[in-house]
């Protein structure tokens, strides 16, 4: 296992600062002719690219014609793939397996691939202006070829990478001012009570936000809340003290989340949550705390979560996420039964 640049030297990633044009152009197909071109230019036939998420490697794209198992959409850990190290280091880095044991080393993705040669490079990028990252690894796949034989194509590789990047980069720069323009649209996306989203602006930007999530390998928590006293209030109060049930509640919810995310009353007592750039269990505290701010202010509710990422659509997990928050409700009102037996109980 060895660690070469185009020189044979170590190479780290660093992060172009001449504010060059960022014009996304069609970043699929611009990766696409890149792995081709690799494909077709280097002893290696099958090349890919990854996203580093977590714990994670997530395939995004493979070229095609690969003759190797290998799919957009398998997921490999970390430890289980030099994509690992590469993202770990910031350096190009070719390694070779010769079919010893791979229930503990990083050759695994080799192994199930069919493969005895990799070679992979850090893909940069700097997501919502911040610091210079890792995205993940562009990687290359061998049955026949040795290192010897990639040590001249190396500058290419390494070439491929930044274009990928950029390509990822002006994709992701664009994807944000769509997302800035989505959000801005009008006042017809606008609940007019809690001035949250709607839910037409709630589907326009959530679908929005599913399809990055396809192409970026990343994930999103889906909070599904609905409050439990609305029509009691309503009945009891009338319903002007039910639209201030909804406003109380709206600001609470507002407070337990950041600008980024997405908060929508989609009509009655249920609002729903996008919380961007969030895994399982960030997912599951955030729903409990905005549960528990919610009881500290006076108001009931039930609560459902689910994870969005690229194993399922959006439709899936919206699913998921309303088949809790019901299931909450339910037990709820099980719980409840014996001191209120007038409560219909869930079907």
């Amino acid at each position: 296992m060895g660690v070469l640049g185009s020189d044979g030297l170590p190479m780290d990633v660093q992060c172009s600062t001449d504010g060059a044009d960022r014009s996304a152009g069609q970043p699929g197909t611009m990766i696409s002719a890149t792995l081709a071109l690799l494909a077709k230019s280097t002893p290696l036939t099958t090349w890919f690219v990854a996203r580093a998420r977590n714990d994670e490697h997530i395939v995004l794209h493979v070229s095609a014609g690969s003759d190797l198992a290998l799919a957009p959409g398998q997921a490999y850990a970390t430890s289980s793939t030099p994509c690992g190290t590469v993202v770990k280091t910031g350096r190009t880095l070719i390694s070779s397996w010769h079919g010893e044991s791979a229930t503990t080393s990083s050759h695994e993705l080799l192994r199930e691939s069919g493969a005895n040669l990799y070679v992979g490079s850090p893909l940069a990028w700097a997501p919502d202006d911040g610091p210079c990252e890792c995205f993940g690894t562009l990687g290359g796949l061998g049955r026949n070829a040795t290192s010897d034989d990639l040590a001249a194509h190396l500058p290419l590789i390494n070439h491929a990478a930044a274009v990928i990047g950029f390509a990822l980069q002006a994709a992701h720069d664009a994807d944000s001012l769509r997302r800035r323009a989505e959000r801005a649209e009008s006042e017809s996306t606008v609940d007019d009570l809690t001035r949250l989203y709607n839910r037409r602006g709630w589907t326009s930007i959530a679908y929005a936000e599913a399809g990055r999530i396809q192409r970026y390998g990343s994930s999103a928590g889906l909070i599904m809340i609905d409050l439990d006293e609305l029509k009691r209030t309503n009945d009891a109060y009338g319903h002007r003290a039910g639209d201030a049930l909804l406003r109380h509640a709206a600001q609470v919810i507002r407070s337990s989340f950041r600008d980024s995310d997405v908060i929508a009353r989609l009509g009655g007592d249920e609002f729903a949550v996008l919380l961007m750039e969030s895994d399982a269990p960030a997912t599951r505290w955030t729903a409990a705390r905005v549960q528990e701010s919610l009881a500290i202010a006076g108001i009931r509710a039930s609560v459902g979560w689910s994870l969005l990422d690229g194993s399922r659509d959006i439709d899936a997990a919206l699913h998921d996420a309303d088949a809790a928050m019901y299931a909450a409700k339910c037990a709820r009102r099980q719980f409840n039964l014996t001191a209120d037996p007038e409560r219909p109980r869930c079907a």
